[in-house]
């Protein structure tokens, strides 16, 4: 092709089409993938060099591997160097592509080739074999393999012996990238790369320093042999590149061989003293830090030298952290957190060091600012952790993102580290963890936030008080009508009024408040904390039994998390515990004003209604924890004498209930306040194991009874003296008990097992279509004869997991359209309490049902046909920018992982085995066949003549008249007897001039056939003698006849 686009034209048309460049160079692709069909190395050259700029503007190039594997095995440098460069461009996934397996032999010959410099042999192209080995090895470090490497290892190992220094560097180099896809050449290499330390070339030994850092990465103690080599290279050599690479390796080395530590501070600080690169200053810093924790003799003291040198690396580091470059100052950090590992007293004795820590905590860039905040731990005190603390939480009001994440930890760590040795006040940990509580955009820290906040309040008894209070804000002073009288009351300022509480921090102040619920007197006690939930709140009490126990978290969000709804109505009883509790105190004080808060008989009156209400909610949850605590809760305070009516009762009579349950709720929800364990006491009992089983008799003993004195009456469960009946391990959940009615009994005997959906119609929380249709499926028929309940001896009252299999009354409801399971009319019979379930199948029968599922797979595997069909079409299509351009390739951080962690697996201490073998690939070779002598060569043609000859023989002795006889004996009559033909008289033999029919020999079978069909045939005639001279004459007619028709082809000829 004369006038294809060159680089140069594509650059220009790219520019020059802003507006439609991607139609452009969808174009320019389709005229490539022509170009490349061309046989012209030079037109396909320059097709690879046009893909290989778009391929860095992100468009894919894999499609042309081939083309540039052709381009590659082209005689001129040139174009063998666009190949090249091309390929390693295009096999960005080298693992999954079949056209590396091409390259394979290229790759050989190449480097074969270099092996001819100097040679005889070379041609005088000795100079550009090198380069052309040069472009190879470069290639082969960005498109190895395993199958690659294992080929072509003997060639890069025999080019470590090459004499020109050029080809060592390359191969030693590409070595390392070999390594990484097949680790087991290391073992088979490892000699020779040791010998390349003592190269005569500086580069090659820069080259393979390098390789040998890199390796010492992923397992240092392979390397610890070669420590004398390198501590020689740090004290003699004066390349600091090369010097960077020894003094990593150095301090890799290090924690594999402690002794090592104390040689390398005086030749370290030497070079921190002397040199003026920064980048070898701070490589030295940075390993001196890795050798201060081993540097103590076996004594336990240090070298004399210690403080001069950790000195000497906190100026260095000062100057690095003060210099405007922002990468020095990310590195100053870096290094005092190494140095601060071993020397923790550090920033203390130097102050000016922790103003400039401070001074990064405003930097701009977040990199910077996140090093700092890991070094505060080292700087606090227990007299500055106040100030210290103080301006993080300025910080986090300015943060976003990750960095205010990062804060919020750090905050808690320094704080809770080593048991809050550092906390003075744990009263003002407490208002730190509320104001983090209230800060946007760290949800993930809630939890951690939670725990620390319940764990202050568990381990430390002075501060359960002022935690009580501020749960008592978080839950109260934001509910709907709260937020706005404090505001207007001034009590809240209005800016924190609206603060915002992360969900997870409910659950720990719902917590702590139940909890302690005996504190919240005192904590209300203090002015300025309005306990206020909405308009209709008659106290502390029923403000916090509102809040925990709403529809609505106290933000007015609508649902809470589950867990969260757990929480609160399990603490929302304890907290009414401690109301009964506090409301018998206030009449046992006989009209005496008490010091602290009082809760009045109206008060217990609300919270009463409020729980009544509220948990009938609950108990309709979808989440089992939920419904179970809604409904234990409830039929709790049915057992204690609270009424579903109790709103219509009067607040003396509810309270007066309550106070003479408020010992039994006590003993139940808060018998005593939770204790903290210790770790070690946790770990001891989980290393003993579970405890050992209790029977329920022995469970029973440490029960008092005297408090369950509404349970002295009958029961399915008690007799009238307080005794279970039965065993709890009598109890079974997969076997159904019949429910056989028998006698009567009253709705006032129930007590406890009066159903839950009774209660609900007073309220309007739920609608009426709901109750109605929960209380038709009420265990004891219908809604209207609630008082006339059938009763058994088997039966559990009030067992809300019990399931009835016996039949009920008619009444029962059946869910469906009136039909049975088999579409029948209605059976009452086997209708339980919660009715019998049809499933409505819509007319549609098996069969149907049957077809249309193999519809559905039909189309299913249409519809992905198609798709597939749709996506080989758009990545084929030439003129789509959308299939072209896709997601650059190469290999992803898990490969990198991968081939990391196999080379780290690669043991160099143990001496090579048998079948550590340098792999060799060979072609096979046919062995030749050995020299045939004549005399053989005579003996087998006499031996074939002589079996020829045995075979005609053969054939020759095989006679005619046996042949008959076989052919005549078909039936095998020859051993019978069928007696002798009958023959008048004997016909004489014919003679030769006689023209006669020679018929078959004679035999018995023969015969007997003419007998059975009453046959007289003549007798037969045997001649031989006359057959043969016949078919002897007629031979001589055939040659004759011949004879004469070549006679008269001739003559005709002529």
């Amino acid at each position: 092709m004369v006038f294809e686009k060159t680089l140069n034209d594509l650059v220009s048309g790219i520019r020059s089409h802003k507006r439609d460049t991607a139609l452009f160079i969808s174009q320019s692709i389709a005229e490539i993938k022509n170009e490349l069909q061309s046989p012209d190395f030079f037109t396909k050259s320059n097709a690879l060099q046009k893909l290989t700029f778009l391929q860095m503007m992100g468009y894919t190039m894999s499609w042309a591997a081939f083309a540039a594997v052709e381009v590659m095995s082209s005689p001129r440098f040139a174009l063998k160097r666009v190949g090249y460069l091309a390929a390693c461009q295009g096999l960005d996934q080298p693992e999954n592509s079949p056209v590396v397996l091409l390259t394979t032999n290229l790759l050989q010959k190449e480097l074969r080739g270099a092996n001819l410099f100097g040679s005889a042999t070379s041609g005088g192209k000795s100079g550009e074999n090198i380069y052309h080995a040069g472009l190879a090895i470069n290639c082969l470090s960005n498109i190895a393999t395993e199958d690659l490497g294992q080929a072509l290892l003997p060639e890069l190992l025999h080019m470590l012996n090459h004499p020109s220094p050029y080809i060592r560097k390359k191969a030693l180099l590409c070595l390392y990238k070999v390594f990484l896809k097949y680790p087991q050449g290391l073992r088979l290499s490892y000699d020779k790369i040791k010998l390349c330390l003592e190269d005569p070339n500086p580069s090659v030994i820069s080259c393979a320093v390098n390789v040998i850092t890199e390796l010492a990465e992923k397992n240092p103690k392979n390397y610890l042999p070669l420590a004398p080599a390198f501590f020689k290279l740090l004290t003699s050599s004066a390349n600091n590149w090369m010097l960077i690479k020894v003094v990593k390796l150095l301090g890799s080395l290090v924690p594999e061989e402690p002794r090592l530590a104390r040689k390398l501070l005086e030749p370290l600080s030497g070079m921190v003293k002397s040199t003026h690169a920064k980048s070898l200053l701070y490589e030295s810093v940075h390993a001196i830090t890795l050798c201060l924790p081993y540097v103590k003799k076996a004594d336990g003291s240090q070298p004399a030298n210690i403080p001069d040198v950790v000195e000497l690396c906190v100026e260095t580091l000062r100057s690095f952290i003060s210099d405007s470059d922002q990468n020095l100052k990310y590195l100053g950090l870096v290094g005092f957190g190494s140095l601060l590992l071993s020397q923790p007293r550090v920033l203390h004795a130097h102050p000016e060091c922790r103003g400039l820590i401070l001074t990064c905590l405003s930097d701009e860039d977040v990199t910077i600012r996140t090093r700092a905040l890991g070094l505060l731990k080292f700087m606090a005190t227990k007299r500055n952790l106040v100030d210290l603390i103080s301006q993080l939480l300025s910080h986090v009001e300015a943060a976003s993102g990750e960095y205010r994440r990062q804060l919020v930890e750090e905050i808690i760590r320094m704080c809770s580290s080593n048991k809050y040795e550092l906390v003075m006040d744990f009263s003002w940990y407490v208002d730190v963890l509320v104001s983090l509580a209230g800060v946007r955009g760290i949800e993930n820290q809630g939890e951690m936030i939670a725990k620390q906040w319940m764990d202050v309040a568990w381990r430390v008894l002075p501060v359960r008080c002022y935690a009580v209070r501020r749960s008592l804000e978080i839950l109260i002073c934001r509910g709907p009508g709260g937020v706005d009288e404090a505001v207007v009351a001034g009590v809240v300022d209005a800016k924190e009024g609206n603060r915002h509480f992360l969900i997870e921090v409910l659950p720990a102040a719902a917590w702590i408040v139940g909890e302690y619920s005996q504190l919240i007197p005192d904590g209300v006690d203090e002015e300025g904390l309005n306990t206020t939930f909405d308009a209709a709140s008659k106290g502390p009490y029923h403000a916090l039994i509102q809040a925990l126990t709403a529809p609505t978290d106290a933000a007015g969000m609508n649902p809470l998390p589950c867990p969260t709804q757990a929480v609160f109505v399990q603490n929302a009883m304890k907290v009414f515990s401690a109301a009964c509790q506090r409301n018998v105190e206030t009449q046992n004080s006989h009209g005496m004003s008490l010091e602290k808060l009082v809760c009045s008989d109206e008060e217990l009156h609300a919270c009463a209604e409020t729980l009544m209400k509220n948990l009938v909610i609950y108990a309709e949850s979808t989440d089992p924890e939920v419904k179970e605590r809604a409904f234990t809760s409830y039929q709790l305070l049915l057992s204690i004498g609270l009424s579903s009516s109790n709103s219509f009762a009067t607040a003396a009579s509810t309270a007066s209930t309550c106070r003479g349950a408020a010992e039994t709720l006590t003993y139940l929800l808060t018998p005593e306040p939770m204790k903290p364990i210790s770790a070690k006491a946790q770990k001891r009992l989980a290393a003993e194991g579970p405890p050992s089983p209790v029977s329920v008799r022995d469970w029973e003993k440490g029960v008092d009874w005297d408090i369950f004195w509404f349970a002295k009456e009958e029961t399915p469960w008690f007799d009238r003296d307080g005794n279970v009946k039965g065993s709890v391990e009598n109890i079974s959940f997969t076997k159904h008990l019949s429910n056989s009615t028998s006698g009567e009994v009253k709705a006032e005997t129930v007590g406890i097992a009066q159903p839950i959906v009774a209660t609900m119609q007073p309220f309007g929380d739920i609608s009426s279509a709901v109750s109605s249709a929960v209380a038709e499926q009420m265990p004891f028929g219908s809604a209207s004869n609630i008082g006339q309940a059938p009763s058994t001896s088997h039966q559990r009252v009030g067992d809300p997991f019990y399931l009835s299999s016996g039949p009920t009354s008619a009444s029962a409801l059946t869910v469906g359209k009136g039909a049975g399971m088999d579409g029948g009319t209605n059976d009452a019979t086997n209708a339980t309490r919660f009715g019998v379930l049809t499933l409505d199948s819509g007319g549609e029968s098996e069969e149907d049902s049957g077809r249309k599922q193999k519809k559905k797979k039909k189309k299913a595997k249409k519809i992905q046909r198609e798709q597939m069909g749709v996506a080989i079409a758009d990545s084929d299509d030439e003129d789509d920018d959308h299939a072209t351009r896709t997601k650059r390739g190469g290999i992803g951080k898990g490969d990198r992982a991968k081939d990391y962690a196999n080379l780290a697996l690669v043991d160099l201490t143990t001496p090579l085995g048998a079948d550590d073998v340098m792999p060799r690939n060979e072609h096979y070779v046919v062995p030749e066949r050995p020299p045939v002598r004549p005399e053989a060569v005579h003996q087998k043609q006499k031996k074939k003549k002589k079996d020829k000859e045995k075979k005609k023989s053969s054939r020759k002795e095989k006679s005619p008249t046996a042949t008959a006889a076989v052919t005549g004996d078909l039936l095998g009559f020859d051993g019978m007897d069928f007696g002798a033909p009958v023959v008048d008289t004997p016909t004489p033999l014919p003679t030769a001039a006689e023209p006669t029919l020679v018929s078959s020999i004679s035999n018995p079978a023969n015969s007997a056939f003419d007998d059975l069909l009453g046959l007289e045939m003549p007798p037969s005639i045997e001649a031989p003698a006359a057959i043969q001279s016949s078919q002897a004459d007629e031979a001589k007619a055939r040659k004759a006849a011949k004879k004469a028709s070549k006679k008269a082809k001739k003559k005709s000829k002529q």
